[in-house]
């Protein structure tokens, strides 16, 4: 995997080290709501960036963490804020940690996502973190040579 995205079976320990004041970014996956609830049962002030409406409203409903997003056009099928505000948004911030889920990964360690805008925006995300983690549970499950890619693992 490249430099920038690292994957760990003990995440844990990473959930451990987060301080508070700390900037994290979630994608909307089941380890960015225990990520959420870990930190809040332990007292860590964070700041939340999302592109998801659905962590957006679990952090209203559960937390007194900040949440940063921006305006774009919102997505009421894949429950996301998308366009190109967000990720000139994203842009401008300063994120500590970027806890990322991706269908699909090359042989290069590039994200790739079935929509477009959602991979445009993690992206964003992977470049203005300083270090980014991969979510999915188990690793990598199934490649396929021919097209170069690797369909990641996922939560059933």
């Amino acid at each position: 995997m490249s430099p920038k995205i690292k994957h760990h079976n003990y995440l844990y320990n990473i959930y451990n080290k987060i301080q508070p004041g700390s900037v994290i970014a979630l994608d909307n996956h089941p380890v960015s709501y225990y990520i959420l609830d870990f930190l809040n049962s332990k007292n860590v002030n964070v700041s939340i960036v999302t592109y998801s409406t659905d962590i957006m409203k679990y952090l209203c409903k559960n937390t007194t963490f900040n949440i940063i997003f921006t305006t774009g056009q919102i997505n009421s099928a894949l429950h996301t804020i998308t366009g190109k505000e967000v990720a000139d948004k994203i842009k401008q911030l300063q994120i500590d940690y970027y806890f990322c889920e991706a269908r699909y990964i090359d042989h290069e360690s590039f994200l790739f996502q079935i929509h477009e805008d959602i991979a445009h925006i993690q992206t964003s995300l992977i470049n203005q973190a300083n270090v980014s983690y991969l979510i999915n549970y188990p690793d990598i499950c199934n490649s396929d040579v021919k097209q170069n890619l690797s369909l990641i693992g996922q939560l059933v």
